[in-house]
């Protein structure tokens, strides 16, 4: 279903050429603008300063610009695959570090939400009759993501350079169309009021902190340096560059046209597409503007889910995840990650309703948290440069990068502070409460590992252990059939020291019946009875094993359970439920071996090529 293994040497970065990093990487910026301009919108008709939307949309496009030159010194100086996350650890610790990771987890999660809720939203504007299935729609197109990165496509970049090239082209389009068609029948426009209230000002602040959700995709671009050839750190800072300002300039673009058209902000669908409709009319110039938004929301989309696949096997290297979340399956593909995203992604668009409003002030807690961690990182890097730089102009450019990262993160800050503050019981809140919560748990991860590690290190004068000083064996006999038989001479093959027999009596007529034909058949081995007047399986025979322990310590016992194998999921709860209580009770029994002998039943056999001879096992002698 998902393509044939793929060899582990391909796991190789491939070095991009910057017309093809660019797509691949910068997807997730230009598709901000789909869903961008109605932040800052919302924010202006809180306080009615509509008119005042494209001086907003000015202050994001600096907001943008000075966020991007940050992050291009910041790659320059970093060219790895770790982004802020491995910034931040190396030069504030690993608690930070963990914080940051955490914050881009939530950060990458609301992304994938955003996007596919703005394509549910784009698809019913176009097609009005499927309003009110909006969360419907984002599920599917999250299921068909899903699907398409479990199986692991490698190469996408045609199809990128297309989609990102194709809706720039677009939006091109959209703005010439939309200046000359401009007439007289256009409302004009109005100079904003002066802020004299409270509530001008908090609009103000909160169009510019909201429209700062246009730094969609820088991190994914701050790390991308090892897919660039050399020198990386120059050229993905370019790639980020060049990025940062396509998104800027659609951004403005779109807002301009807005503002333009006089777009209030109270209509039903995203801006772009309000947009579209005032320029081109109810014709196919919508549909085009409309599918060239979706593929680039999709391939920003899905750009989230293989940086958010990356960087949970980071975390999970590090020892603050899973560490299972580092392995990849047979098609390259960190599944579990895929998945977990996927899963999240989904219950927040189903929980949320793919509002796309309420998304965007849970996406720039988790942006802007590692934004702030990331630049006093940097400052922390420049600084202890310049205490080594000797020449002039050495020291000049690293007290204006200083001086870069400085006045990013005062901003960076801010604008967390207006969006947690202001946009606190809008959903900021469920962000704040999602990042601590990951970072509680991931601090427990990295405690129980830390544990673990010293709890099973060798001491420098460790030797080989020395083996028991003898081995019991014991099966399990529930009933006298071939399976039993079967684990009986398994446990014979082992040549223990004593081997025995042990049924538990439930029904007493059913004990002496066993009793009676196992007397019958030479087995080589004792039957052992336990009583049990409360009915119980495990109990009794839990209560046996631990009496042979204590009176011999130092010898091993061995235990044989019959299991069954079968060949349908929903057999599997039909059989094997007192074995599976027994065994998980047994392994805490000191120097107790607890051995499944496997026996496939009929379905087993019918859904694989395995001869009767196999499936049975060797006969007992």
């Amino acid at each position: 279903m998902f393509g044939a293994p793929v060899a582990t040497d391909l796991t190789r970065p491939q070095a991009l050429r910057s017309r093809f990093a660019l797509p691949v990487f910068g997807a997730g910026m230009v598709s901000a603008v789909a869903y961008g301009p109605d932040a800052v919108l919302a924010a202006l008709r809180s306080g009615a300063q509509q008119d005042a939307f494209l001086v907003m949309a000015g202050g994001v496009v600096v907001i943008l610009v000075l966020i991007g030159s940050a992050y291009a010194s910041q790659v320059r100086a970093f060219p790895h695959e770790r982004g802020d996350y491995g910034v931040v650890r190396d030069r504030l610790g690993q608690r930070f570090g963990m914080i940051t990771g955490a914050s881009l987890l939530i950060d990458y999660l609301f992304t994938v939400s955003i996007a596919v809720s703005a394509i549910a939203q784009i698809v019913v504007f176009v097609l009005p009759s499927w309003r009110g299935a909006e969360a419907a729609l984002a599920v599917m197109v999250l299921a068909f993501m899903t699907l398409a990165n479990l199986r692991g496509v490698r190469d996408r970049r045609r199809v990128l350079l297309t989609v990102w090239h194709g809706f720039l082209v677009v939006l091109a389009a959209l703005a010439v169309v939309g200046l000359v068609g401009r007439g007289a029948d256009r409302v004009g426009t109005v100079a904003a009021e002066s802020p004299e209230t409270w509530t001008v000002l908090l609009a103000y602040a909160g169009a510019v902190a909201s429209g700062a959700v246009m730094a969609t995709g820088l991190e994914h671009l701050a790390s991308s340096g090892p897919y660039h050839a050399e020198p990386r750190g120059k050229r993905a800072s370019r790639t980020l560059l060049t990025a940062v300002f396509a998104a800027a300039v659609a951004f403005f673009v779109v807002s301009w046209l807005a503002w333009m058209y006089r777009l209030s902000g109270w209509s039903s669908g995203s801006i772009l597409m309000q947009v579209s409709e005032r320029v081109f009319g109810n014709t196919i110039g919508v549909w085009v503007v409309g599918v060239s938004a979706v593929a680039i929301l999709y391939a920003a989309a899905n750009s989230v889910f293989r940086r958010f696949s990356r960087l949970t096997g980071l975390l999970a290297s590090d020892g603050v995840l899973p560490r299972q979340m580092a392995m990849r399956n047979d098609r390259l593909v960190l599944r579990g990650a895929i998945l977990l995203v996927a899963v999240l992604a989904a219950t927040i668009v189903v929980l949320l309703d793919a509002s796309v409003s309420r998304l965007v002030h849970m996406f720039i807690i988790g942006v802007f948290t590692a934004i702030v961690l990331s630049q006093r990182a940097m400052i922390e890097w420049t600084t202890a440069k310049l205490k080594l730089a000797t020449q002039p102009r050495e020291r000049w450019l690293l007290q204006t990068r200083r001086i870069l990262h400085m006045v990013t993160s005062v901003v960076a800050v801010g604008v967390l502070a207006v969006t947690a503050v202001f946009n606190f019981a809008n959903g900021a809140w469920i962000a704040i409460v999602l990042i601590v919560l990951v970072v509680v748990m991931m601090h427990a991860i990295r405690r129980h590992y830390a544990a673990v590690k010293e709890d099973i290190a060798l001491d420098r004068d460790a030797k080989a252990p020395s083996p028991p000083s003898a081995t019991h064996g014991i099966v399990l006999v529930a009933q006298m059939h071939r399976p039993a038989l079967h684990a009986l001479a398994y446990a014979k093959a082992a040549r223990h020291s004593t081997l025995k027999a042990v049924t538990v009596q439930i029904n007493r007529g059913a004990a002496l019946a066993l009793q009676r034909r196992w007397a019958t058949m030479d087995l080589g081995a004792p039957l052992v009875v336990l009583d049990s007047p409360y009915r119980d399986v495990v109990g009794p025979m839990l209560d046996y094993v631990k009496t042979m322990h204590r009176a011999s310590p130092r010898e091993a016992v061995f235990v044989y359970v019959p299991e069954y194998l079968v060949g349908h999921w929903w057999e599997q709860l039909l059989h094997n439920r007192s074995t599976a209580r027994l065994r998980a009770q047994l392994l805490s029994v000191p120097n107790v071996v607890v051995s499944a002998v496997p026996w496939m039943l009929e379905s087993a056999r019918r859904e694989g090529p395995v001869d009767d001879l196999v499936a049975r096992g060797p006969e007992p002698q």
